[in-house]
């Protein structure tokens, strides 16, 4: 059935092609597409051209979405339960916390035009839920079910969302009769339901509805002015003609290692041409097109191909290898000093993180990236050969994902505001924190401000999910099981192997689960 619906999605969309076009080059409301939703536009000929979708854009350039106007709630309080240890601020922000900080001002006029607009008056309820509070946040969702208590919305820590859909405390989506929720609109990943359907069933999503999505992606940081002293090639030229992969990468990194202090050891005043954490290194596997689970012909989920490949055999092998070679620092658990460090102290020429490094909110290392006096760009997660057809963007995992609970009082109405969300955080918070805060503003390189932008532009349009990741409590961490290998220089050929039997328990346990909960 939703390889079915797929087709006739892509039929839409072959239908619906120019809107979705313009509605794709203006995600962000950025000022490279806003010119492209003038009314008119002027050809080389001086013939002028209507735009036949003038009408779709706000006075702003933004897209439109297609709530009515004429919805009304009456002041219908709508209860939100959301994560409250979350990593960056998303949820209820009060008016006393606004007016130092664009994106939490811009977090609470979301929230105040969402109740505008819908007329209604949400109600915040904040429970612990972040990855060492799964259980406690999963546990408080059952008791208030198993109580007679339902939310409107939950919104929580991605493994945790999969946790609670598991349970059975989350509605399928797709089933909500009249859902205000449209997913061709541009704050919705184009990816989202088909990388996150179980089935026929949808019963998480995220996108610009979550300030969180834009802190963590995984991408590249690297030092121009290192880069320009060791003479090394523009790797922004390199992603431009898709030859920026993991081989030019360990090529660019390779020889580059300098003990400073002639220790023998490495440590954080030393050179090197790369470095990143252990737990960084799945955006790799992610980035090289690999899939953890898929859709399965007889069935639900199913551990994907990708996993026990040659392919993914031979990319931990080489990373493996890369890892080895006193160019690369990998900092593991207990390690004496910060793999930012390096970076930070301008000593290291890439380094792999997400894109909140360059946040002025960033508390690792020895500090944020706007102190440094010297020049950085961005570039997305390498491919892993030129024949790849698109960058891919790994997502950490503390995203949020936003879902209806099952027992809420009006599933039709939770659909409403969660739509209405998600387009006002596309021209408010997204804005805000993406082209103001982070694009352009923590990016100090004045030669290639605009280079970063496009960089930026390429890792947000790219972003990928992954249910072997959201599941991973139910599938014993598999996502992090290639990396392991990979920073360990252990043989994924042969972890693998003894992996397979457990894995495919893990994985029918979880489908008799999901079997109870899918249409």
């Amino acid at each position: 059935m939703k390889k079915f619906a797929r087709i006739i999605s892509l039929i839409c969309a072959v239908l619906l092609l120019v809107p979705a076009f313009a509605s794709c080059a203006n995600t962000q409301g950025g000022e490279e597409t806003t010119a492209n939703n003038a009314q008119t536009q002027a050809t080389p000929n001086d013939t002028v051209v209507v735009d036949p979708n003038a009408d779709k854009y706000d006075k702003d350039g933004f897209w439109k979405d297609d709530l009515a106007d004429e919805i009304d709630y009456k002041g219908e309080v709508v209860s939100i339960l959301y994560w409250s240890d979350v990593e960056r601020p998303e949820y209820e922000i009060l008016e006393e916390e606004t007016g130092t900080d664009m994106v939490k001002d811009a977090i609470y006029n979301r929230n105040l035009a969402v109740e505008d607009r819908m007329g209604v008056t949400l109600e915040w309820t904040g429970v612990e839920g972040d990855n060492g509070q799964r259980a406690n946040f999963a546990n408080y969702v059952t008791n208030c079910y198993s109580g007679g208590t339902f939310y409107d919305i939950i919104s929580t820590y991605s493994r945790t969302s999969a946790m609670l859909c598991v349970n059975g405390h989350l509605q399928d989506l797709n089933t909500i009769e009249d859902s205000y929720l449209n997913f061709e609109q541009p704050w919705w990943p184009k990816c989202m339901v088909d990388t996150c359907s179980i089935d026929d069933s949808l019963f998480f999503i995220s996108g610009d509805i979550s300030t969180n999505i834009l802190h963590f992606m995984y991408a590249i940081y690297y030092n121009m002015d290192l880069l320009k002293n060791l003479n090394l090639e523009d790797p922004v030229a390199l992603v431009d003609n898709k030859t920026w992969t993991v081989d030019k990468l360990i090529e660019l990194s390779s020889g580059l290692y300098v003990d400073a202090d002639q220790s023998g050891d490495k440590s954080e005043g030393d050179q090197y041409g790369f470095s990143s954490s252990y737990f960084h290194l799945d955006a790799f596997y992610s980035g090289s097109g690999l899939r953890l689970v898929d859709d399965d012909p007889e069935g639900i989920l199913k551990i994907s191909d990708d996993f026990y490949s040659q392919k993914a055999i031979d990319l931990a092998d080489k990373l493996g290898a890369w890892f080895k070679q006193g160019d690369c620092y990998v900092s593991r658990r207990g390690d004496s000093f910060d793999e930012d460090i390096p970076f930070q102290e301008g000593k290291c020429v890439f380094i792999q993180n997400r894109v909140y490094m360059a946040d002025a909110q960033y508390a690792g290392g020895t500090g944020p990236l706007r102190d440094v006096d010297w020049e950085f760009g961005i570039l997305p997660t390498p491919l892993y050969t030129s024949e790849q057809e698109e960058y891919i963007t790994l997502l950490g995992n503390p995203i949020s994902l936003w879902s209806v609970m099952n027992g809420a009082k009006d599933p039709k109405m939770s659909t409403a505001v969660i739509e209405c969300f998600a387009s006002e955080a596309y021209r408010k918070t997204s804005p805000a924190l993406f082209e103001n805060n982070m694009k352009y503003r923590y990016t100090p390189d004045s030669a290639g401000k605009g280079d970063s932008a496009r960089m930026f532009d390429i890792i947000r349009e790219n972003i990928n999910f992954d249910l072997g990741r959201l599941f991973s409590n139910s599938l014993s961490y598999m996502s992090e099981m290639p990396s392991d290998a990979a920073a360990n220089g252990s043989s994924w050929a042969t972890i693998m192997k003894q992996q397979k039997v457990a894995l495919t328990r893990a994985m029918n346990s979880l489908n008799k689960s999901l079997e109870k909960i899918v249409d």
